[in-house]
C-alpha cells in the first residue's frame, strides 16, 4: 500500500511539474493572447464610442441647421411685418399731411384776436378756409388706420416722430374748428402745454423758441416730423441713414406758406374782416430757428 502510494505521488508532482512547465514555456504566448483579446475588445468599445459620437455630431448639426432655418424664417417673417408696419405708417403720415395747410393757416392766425372777437363774421371767415379739407371725413379715416402692427414692429423713434407730427397736425384742425363754433370763452377749452411736452421731449434745444414764441412755435415743427418719420422708417427697413432734408419738403414748406398768406388775406378782403386777425410776421424767425436746430 505504500508502494501504490509512493507511486500516485509521484504521478502527482511529475503532471504538476510537467504543467508547470509547460505553462512557463508557453506564458508569452499566453500572455500575447490574453492582451490581443484586451485590445479587441477595447477597439470595438472604442469603435461603438466613435460610431456614436459620429452620431451625435450628425444629430448636432441636423439640430444646428434647423435653428439657423428657424432663425432665418423668423427673421424674414419679422422683416415682412416690419414692412407692412412701415407702409401702414406711411399712409397714416399722407392722411395727416393732407390737413398740413391747417398747421401753415395757424402760423398765421392770431389765436388771441380770433378767440375775443365777438364778430360773426370770423365763423364764415374759418368757414371759408375749413371747406376745401373736409376736415371731419379726413379724421375718420385716419382712426380707421389700424396702428397696432406699427406698434408692435416699428422702433420708438419712428413712433415718436409720428405722434409729434399727427398731435401737430390734429391741434392744427381741433383749433380751426373751434374758431368756427359760435361759442363764449372758447379759449377756456384749450389746454396749454400739451404740444410744446410733446416737441421738448424729442427735441430739448425747442425750449427758447417756446420761451420766445409761446405754444405755437410747436407749428414750425410740423415739416421736421414729417421729414423723420420718413428718414426712421429708412433706416429700420434698409438699414439706410439718411440724414439730410429733403429738398423737396423745404419747397414745399414754402409753397405751403405762401398759399395760406394768399388765402387768409384773400378771405379776409372777402368777408370784409380787419388784419390784427393775422399775427404780426415773425413767421420768418420762427422758421430760421426750426431750420438750425433741425440740421443733422
Amino acid at each position: 500500500m505504500t508502494d501504490e502510494f509512493l507511486k500516485w505521488l509521484l504521478g502527482v508532482i511529475t503532471s504538476t511539474g510537467l504543467i508547470g512547465g509547460v505553462a512557463f514555456l508557453m506564458r508569452d504566448t499566453v500572455a500575447n493572447f490574453l492582451s490581443k483579446t484586451v485590445e479587441h475588445r477595447f477597439e470595438k468599445k472604442l469603435e461603438t464610442f466613435k460610431a456614436g459620437i459620429r452620431d451625435n455630431e450628425k444629430e448636432l448639426d441636423q439640430i444646428r441647421s434647423f435653428l439657423v432655418s428657424a432663425r432665418r424664417e423668423r427673421d424674414a417673417a419679422i422683416q415682412a411685418k416690419r414692412l407692412e408696419a412701415a407702409e401702414i405708417l406711411l399712409r397714416a403720415r399722407h392722411g395727416l399731411s393732407e390737413l398740413s395747410m391747417l398747421v401753415e393757416y395757424m402760423k398765421i392766425l392770431n389765436t388771441e384776436q380770433i378767440l375775443n372777437a365777438k364778430d360773426p363774421k370770423i365763423i364764415e371767415f374759418v368757414d371759408m378756409l375749413l371747406k376745401p379739407f373736409d376736415v371731419e371725413e379726413k379724421i375718420k379715416k385716419l382712426g380707421a388706420i389700424d396702428k397696432t402692427i406699427p406698434r408692435l414692429y416699428l422702433s420708438e423713434k419712428s413712433l415718436k416722430a409720428f405722434d409729434a407730427y399727427q398731435s401737430i397736425i390734429l391741434h392744427a384742425a381741433m383749433m380751426m374748428k373751434l374758431f368756427s363754433i359760435p361759442l363764449r370763452d372758447k379759449g377756456n377749452l384749450i389746454k396749454a402745454g400739451s404740444l410744446s411736452k410733446t416737441v421738448l421731449e424729442l427735441v430739448p434745444a425747442s425750449k427758447e423758441g417756446f420761451d420766445k414764441w409761446g405754444e405755437e412755435y410747436a407749428y414750425y415743427w410740423s415739416t421736421y416730423f414729417h421729414d423723420q418719420i420718413l428718414q426712421a422708417l429708412r433706416h429700420e427697413v434698409s438699414g439706410a441713414d439718411d440724414m439730410t432734408r429733403d429738398a423737396e419738403s423745404v419747397q414745399r414748406l414754402a409753397l405751403d406758406s405762401r398759399r395760406a398768406q394768399i388765402n387768409i388775406r384773400s378771405s379776409l378782403e372777402q368777408i370784409g374782416l380787419p388784419e390784427n386777425l393775422i399775427k404780426p410776421d415773425e413767421a420768418a424767425a420762427a422758421s430760421s430757428s426750426v431750420a438750425g436746430m433741425a440740421q443733422p
